[in-house]
C-alpha cells in the first residue's frame, strides 16, 4: 500500500511526489515518457534557452551602435540545436535527483477505482493501491483540421524541439505565447517567419495597448504578421508546405515555408486515464474538477496541474503540486491558489497578473488606471536593446487596492512579481509607492507608476 501514487511527471507531478516523499511518505510516480514533463522538455525550458541565444544574438548586433564592429562567420544550427538539448537534459536530470526516494515507474497508468491504479509496463501490468492518488496527465498540443500535424512538416512545439536543426522558414499559426516567443526568436536569429493568428491582434489575454507594442516589434524584427487570418489548407509541394490563408478583406495567400507549426492552444488530458471508471468529474476542454485543496469530487483523488484546466503554466502546476502535497500530508492552512502571474518571453517581455482593462469591464469592476512609460527609466537610457515603447501600467481600486498590472518592456518578467505579493497580500498602492527602489533599475517603474497612482509623480509630467 502506498501513501501516494502520481500519474505523470510534470511539475505538478513531480514536485508533489519529491514533498511527500521527503517527509516519509510511500510514493510512486507514473510516467509514460520523459520526466520533467511538457515544460522540462518542450515548453518553458527549450523555449527560454532559445530565446535567451537569440537575444544574445540580436543585441550582438545593436553593438554596433556602441563602436564594435563585429563579423559572426557562420552559424551551426546543429549546434545550437544540441545546446538547447543539454539545457533540456540538464533540468531532466534536476528533476531525477528530485525523486530519488520515490519509485518511479515508466509506463502508462489508469485510476481502476478511488485508490487503485493499474500500469501498463514493458511487458507486464501493474495493480498499485495506495491512500491517495495524484491524477497530474498534464495537457497536449490542440491542432486544427486545416493544418492536421505530421511530425514532419506540419509540428507542434514537441517536434520543433526535436529537430536536428532549426528550420530556414516557418509558418506559425497562432499568436498566443508560445507562437510569439518562437516566431521572435527565429526572426532574431534572421530566420524566415509568416505568423497568422485567427483574432485581431497577439497575445489576446492582454489589453491591446499591450499587444499593439508586441506587434510593432514583430514586424520590426521581419516577421510578416497575417491578422483576422483563417488558416483553410496546409499541402506540400517539393518537400515545401504550402499554406493558404483567407484574409479578413476577402483575399487569400498562399505561404510558402520549410515548416508549419501548429500553436493554437492546448488541451487537458483527461481520456483513457479511467476517470470514469474511478467516477471522477471532468470535462473534455476544461479538465479535470477540484476543490480548494485540488481534491475531486472522490476524496481519494487529487488533481493537480495542466489537468485541471487554465491557465495551463508550470508555475501554476507547481502550486497547485504544493497545495495537494500539503493537504496529503495533513498540513493545516496551504498557500493560496492565486493570483497566478502571466508571462511571454517575447521582445520586449509583457507580463502580468490579477485584472485587465478588459476582465474588470467585463465584470463592470470601478477602476482606475495609470502607466508609466520606460522611455523616462534612466536604466532604460543605459540599454543596448531599449525598451521605449514599453510601460508599466496599473489598475487601482476606488479604495487604493490594486486590481491587476500589465508590464511590456524589459525584464518584464521579474518586475511582475512585486504586483504579485501586492496582490496576494492585499497591499495599497501606496504600499508600492512607499518602496525605495534602486536606481537606476527597471524595478523603478513599480514606484514610478504607483506614485503616478498616487497623483505625486516623480520622473514625469
Amino acid at each position: 500500500m502506498y501513501d501516494l501514487v502520481v500519474l505523470g511527471g510534470g511539475p505538478a507531478g513531480y514536485l508533489a511526489a519529491a514533498r511527500a516523499s521527503s517527509q516519509g511518505l510511500r510514493v510512486a510516480l507514473i510516467e509514460k515518457k520523459l520526466l520533467g514533463g511538457e515544460c522540462t522538455n518542450w515548453g518553458c525550458i527549450p523555449t527560454k534557452t532559445l530565446v535567451e541565444v537569440s537575444e544574445s544574438f540580436h543585441r550582438l548586433k545593436l553593438m554596433q551602435q556602441a563602436g564594435f564592429s563585429l563579423d559572426i562567420k557562420s552559424i551551426s544550427w546543429e549546434q545550437l540545436s544540441e545546446y538547447i538539448s543539454r539545457a533540456v537534459w540538464r533540468s531532466r536530470e534536476g528533476v531525477k535527483t528530485l525523486l530519488s526516494d520515490v519509485e518511479v515507474i515508466e509506463g502508462f497508468g489508469r485510476l481502476a477505482g478511488p485508490r487503485r491504479v493499474k500500469v501498463e509496463t514493458t511487458g507486464s501490468v501493474r495493480d498499485l493501491e495506495s491512500r491517495y492518488i495524484l491524477v497530474a496527465t498534464g495537457s497536449d498540443p490542440r491542432d486544427i483540421p486545416s493544418a492536421r500535424v505530421d511530425g514532419e512538416y506540419v509540428i507542434t512545439n514537441r517536434e520543433f524541439f526535436e529537430l536536428k536543426r532549426l528550420p530556414d522558414s516557418i509558418t506559425v499559426i497562432g499568436a498566443g505565447a508560445i507562437g510569439v516567443e518562437i516566431a521572435t526568436a527565429l526572426a532574431m536569429l534572421g530566420r524566415e517567419v509568416y505568423l497568422v493568428e485567427i483574432l485581431e491582434r497577439p497575445l489576446y489575454f492582454t489589453d491591446p495597448d499591450v499587444s499593439a507594442v508586441v506587434e510593432r516589434n514583430l514586424r520590426r524584427l521581419g516577421v510578416k504578421v497575417f491578422f483576422k487570418a483563417v488558416t483553410k489548407s496546409v499541402e506540400i509541394v517539393d518537400g515545401v508546405a504550402a499554406t493558404t490563408i483567407s484574409l479578413g478583406d476577402g483575399s487569400v495567400k498562399v505561404l510558402k515555408s520549410e515548416k508549419v507549426l501548429v500553436a493554437v492552444g492546448r488541451k487537458p488530458n483527461v481520456e483513457n486515464i479511467g476517470l470514469e471508471i474511478a467516477g471522477v468529474e471532468y470535462d473534455t476542454k476544461s479538465g479535470i474538477k477540484v476543490g480548494e485543496n485540488m481534491v475531486t469530487n472522490v476524496p481519494s483523488i487529487l488533481a493537480a496541474g495542466d489537468v485541471t484546466g487554465p491557465p495551463q503554466l508550470a508555475h501554476k502546476a507547481l502550486r497547485e503540486a504544493v497545495i495537494a502535497s500539503d493537504y496529503i500530508m495533513g498540513y493545516a492552512s496551504p498557500p493560496p491558489r492565486t493570483p497566478i502571474p502571466q508571462v511571454v518571453f517575447s521582445h520586449p517581455q509583457v507580463a502580468l497578473v490579477g485584472l485587465t482593462e478588459q476582465d474588470a469591464a467585463v465584470a463592470g469592476v470601478s477602476y482606475k488606471v495609470f502607466k508609466f512609460p520606460y522611455v523616462a527609466l534612466g536604466r532604460n537610457t543605459t540599454a543596448l536593446a531599449k525598451s521605449s515603447e514599453g510601460f508599466a501600467k496599473v489598475l487601482v481600486s476606488d479604495d487604493g487596492k490594486i486590481l491587476g498590472a500589465q508590464i511590456v518592456g524589459n525584464e518584464a518578467s521579474e518586475l511582475i512579481h512585486v504586483f504579485c505579493l501586492a496582490i496576494a497580500k492585499n497591499l495599497s498602492i501606496k504600499d508600492v509607492a512607499d518602496v525605495v527602489y534602486t536606481h537606476p533599475t527597471y524595478s523603478e517603474v513599480i514606484g514610478e507608476v504607483a506614485s503616478l497612482a498616487l497623483g505625486r509623480p516623480m520622473h514625469i509630467r
